[in-house]
């Protein structure tokens, strides 16, 4: 179990903390849910009569709070809460119970290449020409393809499958069930098919009917930048012939599918279920809520923030707050959704007025 002083914690903050500096704590926890020997958390005002409520002796408040009035021995201050928030959760991490050393029953080909301190777990599978940096720790029933060259870091938990070739940095982190390199969804037609009449034409013949579907094969890979993050059962498809390519300091929630093609820039962020279509490029420092829909061969600018749902059919240039489907900057859908709510209305309105028309006797 974790035993940290306050000092400790406030050191690895960067933070500044008062009183019993030696207090130890073992925990994390809720104001009012705390024990004595765990560290509150309470950075907002709205928090202090939870602190009293429980028996933390140190808590984490905001600044300028009188943490001796509410009880507590010693506080550590809070100047951006949510950002405190973080390091203390990187504090008390709960890492994946995967001893040092690699397990007797991880199959490692000898041409693999690993560097120092290794945590592999069981039934573990490297191929042929791997490289793998320092200190990585590779949860069970994960496989790592041939010729991959993952960085320093990594951590890897149990069934994540990284396919050949792939390229990733430093600081890797993958949850449960993440799949980084698969066949991207390419196919085609001998002939002319249905879809490409329908975006053509706007109709479907029989001329446009198919019999089946050629696949077309991803010869590229996946690269990855350093300090990605790919949530549980996320999906990232190989290039054709390009590689797919994720920047430095991205994170992918969970199944997040990023489409064959497919550019993002660095510090972004795609939250749960979105899915990004071939070829399309992403800009830096982009978020994309829940469930956005990137169509393929779209360009979205920097700093651009989607909300959840929205369906991106068109490009979008840098700075801009998209919403709704189709997506459009967030103050016209939010005109265009009051409009929409009016409709009745109007309806009820233009019916009212087209019986008191046909009513009104008839003038020279």
């Amino acid at each position: 179990m974790a035993d940290f002083s306050i000092a400790d914690i406030a050191e690895q903050l960067g933070a500044e903390a008062e009183g019993d500096l030696s207090l130890r704590v073992t925990s994390v926890q809720e104001p009012h849910k705390a024990e004595s020997t765990q560290l509150a958390l309470a950075m907002e005002p709205s928090y202090a009569d939870a602190v009293v409520a429980g028996n933390a002796q140190a808590a984490v408040v905001w600044e300028g709070a009188d943490w001796q009035g509410m009880g507590l021995k010693a506080a550590i201050f809070a100047p951006r809460s949510r950002y405190v928030l973080s390091g203390v959760t990187r504090v008390f991490e709960h890492v994946p119970d995967i001893d040092l050393g690699i397990h007797p029953t991880a199959i490692i080909d000898p041409s693999a290449v690993i560097g120092a301190n290794p945590s592999i777990g069981p039934f573990v599978v490297i191929s042929s020409g791997v490289v793998i940096g320092d200190n990585a720790r590779i949860a069970s029933h994960s496989s790592i393809g041939r010729d991959a060259v993952i960085g320093n870091n990594p951590l890897i938990y149990q069934g994540v499958h990284i396919g050949a070739r792939v390229r990733i940095g430093d600081d890797f982190y993958a949850q449960q069930g993440a799949a980084i390199g698969v066949d991207g969804f390419s196919y085609v037609t001998p002939k002319p098919g249905a879809v490409e009449e329908a975006k053509a034409t706007g109709q479907i013949t029989q001329a446009s009917k198919t019999s089946g579907f050629a696949r077309i094969n991803s010869l590229g890979s996946v690269v990855l930048g350093d300090r990605v993050e790919v949530g549980a059962n996320s999906a990232l498809d190989r290039g054709t012939i390009a590689n797919t390519t994720i920047g430095n300091g991205t994170k992918l929630d969970n199944l997040v599918h990023v489409g064959h093609n497919v550019t993002v820039g660095e510090n972004c962020l795609l939250c749960g279920q979105v899915g990004v279509a071939g070829s399309s490029v992403i800009g830096d420092r982009v978020v994309l809520g829940g469930q956005v829909g990137v169509a393929d061969h779209i360009t979205i600018g920097s700093d651009v923030i989607a909300a959840g749902k929205s369906g991106i059919s068109s490009n979008v240039p840098s700075g801009r707050v998209m919403m709704g489907s189709p997506a459009m900057k967030m103050n016209l859908n939010i005109e265009a959704y009051k409009a929409l709510r009016r409709l009745p209305r109007l309806v009820a309105k233009v019916a009212q007025l087209e019986k008191m028309v046909s009513k009104s006797p008839e003038t020279d």
